[in-house]
């Protein structure tokens, strides 16, 4: 999740529709989740209801991350019966706070959380759910740029971008959280304002259309305009300073040099140029509509006492242990929708599935193999890997695993092409997932709060370090926080790779100790509690996900509408429905997980004729996407010609 400079989207309301959200809010499916639950609450009632009270479908669920959870609690609350299948020992996914001392904390998956321009703009799914229903606290993640104890970028060795400093040095990037600056240093200054004119253009005007009758039309020239570029040429498309109405904002307008750096130092969170090769749309849906806004972190939920099953011995359905919930971190948001009841129940999922006729299986440890459609009953089997070779017949199945471990994984067996186009297939074979790699070490102390140490709280890199960060996940006693020694994507963390945890974390430390000494003449590993040891995770190494999240390259526009909208154009036929970030093309993993997941429920209901509560009608409220569309193939634009004519 790339935060562009900490330049702020100003939120424009809309009231003439309490279907549609304000802005920034998601371009492609102008939809207002958040009203929808919130209603539900307020009523302490579900979205809808199911059909056939006494015996109602039963809904499979493939996955237990926050997708996989999300749907089987929302779907509970409506009233199915829910099996949720989980191929690892945990829940959670890439939601993953582990908990090394019982005091600190290090996110391994998801970490930074956008809010939509503010926690408070009541716009975003994860909104409601984090901070509406589980009472979160957050705090800020120190983003480049926005880090309290300040940011330090090393180029060149420490002499500069252009060789302008007679000695290593960290060039400074102050905090003024009131007024975002630039980094303190004149080629840096030049990129940043760069990115900065292209994101005030764009946004100021989408701004104003994004409520109104004319976005369709704005969308689609900016989708002709845009999804033939990746970002490299995005960076280097000339810049314009007018918008003339026709969706096109030119680009960053930069030359070789400026490129170099604005890969280093990115827009804001990290360097950029392991995206280059991304899709431009990806960088405009995830910049420009609020993916990147106000970034938090979530501490957890601060009184745990009465929460339920706090630090308590559970079992899934078989009696396989699962972790016991500690509420801590991003991992707080999966626990409080699992073991907490919903609004309206008086039983939580987990607590359901311990009935005597439980109306809900929670089944880990059970990797799905196959899927086979029975064309004489319109029923689905889900047929597991685990040691009981046990088969699930269902009535509709939401699948939310990555799109590479539904291809490793996951056989389709029984559906016609009506069902499962070859479009669909194509895009879920396809479809690009990054690598990602974290390396992680306890600290003795917080340096950049000690009022002594000139190491400041991050460090942006052109070395393989990349970025560093010191964080602290709260502010309870005894917690000396974590260095992020390394975060670092695709290429960059594809190098790792091949070595042992024990070497990458010696590795990193001692660039980082070269960095620090070099410029500061000080050590940072004094900071580090070495006898830890580093903590590493390797997304792509990860069997049941095969990377860390979804990008796409340009003219994907197919592909992505393929699984977009394959709920709303196939599953009353397949029975089938697609959850979770994989299936989306935002930015960022939670909020369009959250969001593909209540889609699957809308759809289930709807599919299934269940019935809808607090006057929410599908026909009316609900958008539809508009499949018809695809952009001109056209590359360069004709915009692009002409601004290099």
């Amino acid at each position: 999740m790339k935060t562009l400079f900490n330049v702020p989207l100003q939120q424009v309301v809309n009231t003439a529709d309490e279907w549609l959200p304000a802005y920034p809010s998601p371009p492609d499916f102008r939809f207002n989740y958040y009203h929808l639950l919130t209603l539900a609450k307020n009523n302490k009632n579900s979205i809808g209801n199911a059909p056939n009270a006494d015996n109602p479908p039963t809904i499979g669920i493939v996955g237990g991350g926050i997708a996989g959870i999300t749907a089987a609690r929302e779907l509970y609350r409506c009233g199915y019966k829910i099996i949720l299948i989980e191929a690892t020992s945990r829940i959670c996914g890439r939601h993953y706070t582990t908990h090394t001392d019982g005091v600190t904390d290090m996110e391994m998956g998801a970490m930074r959380f956008p809010f939509f321009s503010k926690p408070d703009s009541k716009n975003s799914v994860s909104e409601y759910y984090i901070l509406d229903e589980g009472n979160c606290t957050l705090q800020d993640f120190p983003n480049p740029g926005a880090a309290p104890g300040n940011t330090g970028i090393y180029i060149n060795k420490g002499y500069g971008p252009d060789n302008e400093y007679s000695k290593p040095t960290l060039i400074d990037w102050p905090y003024t959280p009131s007024n975002p600056s630039p980094p303190d240093n004149d080629k840096l200054k030049e990129v940043y304002q760069k990115v900065s004119a292209f994101v005030s253009l764009f946004t100021q005007e989408a701004g104003k259309l994004y409520s109104g009758a004319e976005w369709g039309k704005f969308w689609k020239n900016v989708s002709n305009n845009y999804e033939q570029m990746n970002v490299n040429d995005l960076v280097y498309t000339p810049a314009i300073t007018k918008y003339q109405n026709d969706g096109w904002f030119g680009g960053f307008g930069m030359d070789d040099d400026q490129a170099q750096i604005f890969a280093l130092i990115g827009s804001g969170d990290g360097s950029w140029g392991a995206f280059y090769e991304v899709s431009s749309m990806w960088f405009i849906r995830c910049v420009m509509f609020g993916f990147n806004s106000n970034l938090q972190t979530v501490v957890g939920i601060t009184d745990k006492s009465n929460l339920p099953h706090y630090n308590s011995d559970v079992t899934d359905s078989k009696g396989n242990k699962l972790e016991p919930p500690l509420y801590k971190g991003i991992q707080a948001l999966d626990e409080w929708l699992f073991y907490a009841p919903p609004p309206g129940s008086d039983s939580s999922l987990y607590e359901a599935s311990k009935k005597s006729n439980p109306y809900v299986r929670i089944l880990t440890n059970s990797p799905v193999q196959e899927l086979q459609k029975d064309p004489s009953t319109g029923k689905i089997n889900i047929v597991c890997e685990d040691s009981t070779k046990e088969t699930y017949e269902v009535d509709h199945v939401v699948v939310t695993p990555t799109l590479w471990a539904s291809e490793l994984n996951i056989k389709l067996t029984g559906f016609d092409q009506s069902e499962m186009p070859p479009l669909v297939l194509s895009a879920r074979n396809s479809q690009h997932n990054i690598t990602s790699c974290k390396v992680f070490y306890k600290l003795k102390e917080t340096y950049w709060e000690n009022g002594v140490s000139k190491i400041p709280q991050v460090i942006v890199t052109d070395e393989y370090v990349q970025d560093a960060y010191g964080v602290k996940w709260s502010d309870k006693s005894g917690e000396q926080g974590v260095l992020l020694a390394s975060y670092t994507w695709e290429d960059d963390a594809t190098k790792l790779l091949p070595f042992d945890n024990s070497y990458i974390g010696q590795f990193l430390l001692d660039k980082l100790e070269e960095i620090c000494q070099s410029t500061l003449n000080e050590s940072i590993i004094q900071y580090v509690d070495i006898d830890s040891g580093p903590i590493v995770i390797h997304w792509s190494q990860q069997t049941y996900f095969h990377g860390c999240a979804k990008l796409y390259r340009q003219r994907n526009w197919a592909l992505n509408y393929a699984l977009l909208a394959y709920n709303q154009e196939h599953s009353s036929n397949s029975k089938i429905y697609f959850a979770g970030e994989n299936y989306s093309v935002e930015g960022g993993w939670t909020e369009p997980a959250l969001r593909m997941a209540l889609d699957a429920t809308i759809n289930i209901l709807k599919n299934s004729k269940g019935t809808f509560n607090n006057g929410f009608d599908p026909k009316e409220n609900y958008p539809q996407y508009d499949t018809s569309f695809a952009p001109v193939n056209t590359y360069p634009s004709p915009h692009f010609q002409k601004s290099n004519s």
